[in-house]
């Protein structure tokens, strides 16, 4: 076989490989897209505007990666640097559903927008499925967890460095309610099974205790006086 010959089917050996590989890490779930929001407001009623996308491979592998939307701006990092010196929180949120109520449309989480600021956009972002791979809540943490009161230069606040990771409930031991319905409807049955057999008459079930008691009342009955003691005149 010539050596063009056998580049051609390496690279189609390698192109194969590779999309199968895609399939199988890819498994069953399928690929998921989130939108992550965030806000520098304060108050109860903050703007969120878009952060990026979580793209999220597989739930049970524990597989998804962030995608920033663009670099914060300067008034952006102005309005971090703000929070930061006036201890208030950063927020994020997530989009989960359409329901048009947007306090259940949402899963959302906060911290100390001085960790934000001191970390130079250095987060660890956390996403909750249930057992269906719904997904239940986010959370979000800095390191350092502390603010210590540091000056960051505003050149470095422009860049996320997101790490994202999933965890899933586990259920636990749930009640067995089936064994405990059917033992419940066998002791039911054979309890009217025994009130339906034992049917008798109340002489019928006690003739044993009966019988003896009648004979007893009538020997005593039938007792000749005139054998009862010795004495004469």
């Amino acid at each position: 076989m010539s050596a063009p010959m056998e580049n051609i089917l390496l690279a189609l050996i390698l192109f194969l490989s590779t999309f199968i590989g895609v399939i199988t890490d890819e498994e069953f779930e399928g690929l998921r897209t989130f939108t992550l929001e965030h806000s520098f407001d304060t108050g109860c009623t903050p703007v969120f505007t878009k952060r990026g996308t979580i793209a999220v491979r597989s739930v049970k592998s524990n597989r998804a990666h962030f995608s920033p939307n663009a670099p914060l701006s300067i008034e952006e990092r102005n309005k971090l640097q703000v929070l930061a010196d006036n201890n208030e929180i950063y927020r994020l949120r997530i989009s989960v559903r359409n329901t048009g109520n947007s306090d259940e449309d949402y899963v959302t989480s906060y911290t100390p927008a001085c960790g934000i600021y001191e970390s130079s956009l250095s987060d660890h972002i956390w996403l909750h499925f249930d057992q269906s791979g719904e997904l239940l809540g986010v959370s979000i943490v800095t390191e350092p967890s502390e603010c210590r009161n540091i000056e960051v230069d505003s050149s470095d606040l422009m860049h996320w460095n997101t790490t994202v990771d999933i965890t899933q409930t586990v259920q636990g031991p749930q009640p067995d309610t089936q064994t405990y319905i059917e033992k419940l409807k066998k002791e039911e049955m054979e309890k009217k099974k025994g009130q339906q057999s034992d049917n008798r008459s109340f002489f019928a079930k006690y003739w044993m205790y009966i019988v003896p008691f009648v004979l007893v009342m009538m020997l005593a009955g039938n007792t000749d006086p005139n054998a009862q003691g010795g004495g004469g005149r």
